[in-house]
């Protein structure tokens, strides 16, 4: 009966907080948004980074919560795709969100950033197009992750070491895969125009499902290697193909192949492959305890983007509490340029254009099902 009767005047008690939060027009809990995919053929991507976000929401709460308020995540599917993410992010802005964490897909990011204008703050751990930020449209996006430009500097340089003498690069059509391809182009042309030659350079539609026709083309470029820039799912069923018909060159990928999804897809076909993928940061003692939080709670893999998710939500917490409001961009914006805010994925500082600074990529090979870096 005492317990009965503690719990009903707890009840009563959190009741009575929760009219009176109402009634002095605060929300009982501060609400953030996140875009990503994380449903679909390639959820792998923004499910990542949603766990980061739950494990900085959960580490934040825990202590005190955000001015006073416990966080609270929104989230919609977006599922990589530039027409869901208007969607999406129609739906999450129409929610009043101050902030979104994401998108996690660069064709679907540029879609949103278009519905989101300059009503949020928007911070993505993986969409890494170079345009997103150069061309000045959307001064209230940042990123944690580095851009394309830093990434086909890796390949290319990676080329070069490797003697090979022609190449081909072959890209999904998608913004990130276009567009990073035309980076590593750019970048061979720059640094080894007269050693290496292109043979070939194309697109292929994401849902292509028989390669036949253009691993043909490819052996009759005389490539050496081939290159895939792009999202994993056809990716993989690139990589299972080309023996079966006769492709037997070394492939390099772009970060999009860089997460266990990819692995499983494309399996034993896949040893030995070179990708561009973000740092491991899992090294430090404030990494594994966010790792042990995440299994604490969910038994999937964290993927690329973990660390990168958590410190773009650690650097805006840190900003919106110096701020003291997180509807005044200008001045969260002033904070996260201006000032170093220690993270899991080490000191974040942003630069006036919204690229993380100091953020780099590694390259990894496929060995035993499990990447393996080879800087």
């Amino acid at each position: 009966m005492k317990n009965l009767i503690y719990f009903l005047a707890l009840t009563l008690t959190l009741f009575g907080l929760s009219q009176q939060l109402a009634a002095q027009g605060k929300p009982e809990t501060f609400k953030i948004g996140f875009g990503g995919a994380i449903l679909g053929d390639s959820s792998a991507y923004g499910l990542s980074s949603l766990y980061g976000l739950e494990v900085a929401v959960h580490h934040i709460n825990a202590v005190g919560g955000l001015l006073g308020q416990q966080v609270e995540i929104v989230q919609e599917n977006d599922g990589c795709d530039p027409s869901l993410a208007s969607f999406a992010s129609t739906k999450l802005i129409g929610q009043n969100l101050k902030v979104i964490f994401g998108h996690s897909c660069s064709g679907a990011t540029r879609n949103a950033l278009n519905v989101y204008g300059n009503k949020a703050v928007v911070i993505s751990a993986s969409s890494t197009e170079n345009s997103l930020t150069e061309d000045g449209k959307h001064p209230y996006f940042f990123r944690t992750t580095p851009r394309d430009a830093a990434q086909a500097d890796k390949l290319s340089n990676y080329i070069r070491r490797a003697g090979f003498k022609n190449i081909a690069i072959l890209h999904d059509k998608a913004l990130f895969g276009q567009s990073m391809a035309e980076n590593i182009r750019e970048a061979l042309k720059a640094k080894a125009a007269e050693q290496i030659k292109i043979g070939f350079f194309d697109g292929v539609n994401a849902g292509t499902t028989s390669f036949k026709n253009i691993i043909e083309v490819v052996k009759k470029s005389g490539a050496e290697a081939l290159i895939w820039s792009g999202y994993y799912d056809a990716a993989a069923r690139l990589v299972l193909q080309a023996p079966d018909n006769g492709l037997n060159i070394p492939f390099l990928g772009t970060d999009g192949l860089y997460n266990q999804r990819f692995v499983t897809m494309a399996g034993q076909a896949a040893e030995g492959l070179i990708v561009a993928g973000q740092r491991d940061l899992s090294g430090s003692k404030a990494s594994q305890q966010a790792i042990a939080s995440h299994k604490s709670r969910r038994s999937e893999d964290i993927g690329p983007y973990f660390f990168y998710s958590i410190g773009a939500a650690q650097a805006w917490f840190a900003a919106v509490e110096k701020a003291g409001d997180a509807a005044d961009f200008p001045a969260i914006k002033k904070r996260l340029t201006e000032e170093t805010v220690e993270t899991v994925m080490g000191p974040v500082r942003f630069d006036a254009r919204g690229d993380v600074i100091g953020a780099s990529y590694s390259l990894f090979r496929l060995k035993n099902g499990l990447f393996e870096e080879i800087n």
